[in-house]
């Protein structure tokens, strides 16, 4: 088996590869072959449109430093039924041409006996940019956007303000109510890479076609339109808004692992291995953020069970196996309450995966 990174396997969206492993009872060890000849395939299609696979990582991945945003937009000030077409002739040209996004979309959506909480959370985390008059949850569209610096969210927020329509933003950097609900209601856009717009098509459609699916006009703001099959955008190129792992959603996780080893078991119960050397390194080079998040006092059995805790709280991500140090390692990210201002702090968690002993090595906290 050769080196493999890949940077986050979506199972949680796309029931794929759970629905082939169930229907046609694979082994995980075809279920691996299967997912990494998927994923170079995916990698050569990127290549043959002069897209490098390396470019999109601040695109696919949860960062520790970058701010998420969720952008509103009241429907019923938009004349046209086609609304998404105006709010991204507004939002296209405040990108920054060299910027990385992933972008997502969708409705407010809820059953009946849920609009009452959605309507108190919506106007409890809004930052609102005026007046909103807020008659039932599905008025609202909400445009999505990560890996995004303080300037870009303030330029966003700023410049929208201009356009009737925009009713204020959601900051989604960290674990809230609306950023775990609107996980569940979103849906993948495209991404946007330098002057590249990258979305999914048909897959009866050739990968030697670009098209630009969602008809908005991202050419004429200088941008470039490429388009793959959906099979490979929608495992290997769609973002993952951070939540808990939800009962019924596991195989996100297992089928995660699956991409890197052929030897598969549910981590929630493994051992968490953090060696002394290890541990006194940690304080001593990453104290100043372990610190803040009010963890610089614990000792390494309660760095364990934190990190054995926060497993289930989100999902893995940037998956690696590297032959020549025969490791397995994955990441997850933690979020820590400052005792002392209360900010949420973020932390990068790296573990390596050791099936045959059932335990997660830590190789870095910062």
């Amino acid at each position: 088996m050769s080196d493999i990174s890949i940077y986050t396997l979506n199972a949680r969206d796309n029931f794929f590869l759970e629905f082939a492993k169930e229907h046609f009872e694979l082994s995980e060890e075809v279920m691996h072959n299967e997912i990494t000849h998927t994923f170079n395939e995916c990698l050569n299609t990127l290549k043959d449109k002069k897209i490098n696979y390396s470019d999109l990582k601040p695109t696919l991945i949860p960062s520790i430093d970058r701010r998420e945003m969720a952008l509103v937009f009241d429907t019923l000030r938009i004349e046209s039924s086609w609304y998404g077409l105006p709010v991204f002739d507004k939002i296209i040209p405040l990108f920054d041409k060299n910027s990385r996004h992933s972008v997502l979309v969708g409705d407010y959506i809820g059953n009946e006996d849920l609009q009452s909480r959605l309507k108190q959370e919506f106007l409890a985390e809004i930052i609102p940019a005026g007046k909103i008059d807020y008659k039932h949850s599905t008025q609202f569209y909400i445009v999505y956007i990560n890996n995004l610096t303080d300037t870009m969210v303030k330029r966003f927020d700023d410049e929208l303000k201009k356009f009737d329509a925009y009713v204020g933003y959601f900051d989604v950097s960290n674990k809230s109510f609306i950023e775990d609900y609107l996980s569940t209601i979103l849906v993948k856009l495209f991404i946007k890479s330098g002057k590249n717009i990258i979305q999914g098509h048909e897959e009866d459609r050739d990968n030697t076609e670009n098209v630009n699916m969602s008809g908005y006009r991202f050419e004429e703001s200088g941008y470039t339109c490429k388009s793959l099959q959906s099979t490979y955008y929608d495992l290997f190129l769609s973002y993952k808004i951070e939540r808990g792992v939800y009962t019924g959603f596991e195989a996100d996780t297992t089928l995660s692992i699956n991409a890197i080893s052929p030897t598969v078991f549910d981590i929630s119960d493994f051992n968490i291995i953090i060696e002394e050397e290890k541990f006194k390194y940690l304080l001593d080079s990453h104290a100043g953020r372990i610190k803040k998040a009010g963890m610089i006092k614990l000792t390494s059995e309660e760095l364990k069970n934190f990190i054995k805790e926060k497993i289930k709280s989100n999902y893995i991500y940037n998956l690696m196996f590297l032959k020549k140090h025969d490791t397995l390692k994955f990441n997850i990210i933690v979020e820590a309450k400052a005792q002392d201002t209360n900010e949420i702090v973020k932390l990068l968690v790296a573990l390596e995966y050791i099936p045959q002993d059932k335990t997660l090595r830590l190789i870095t906290l910062f």
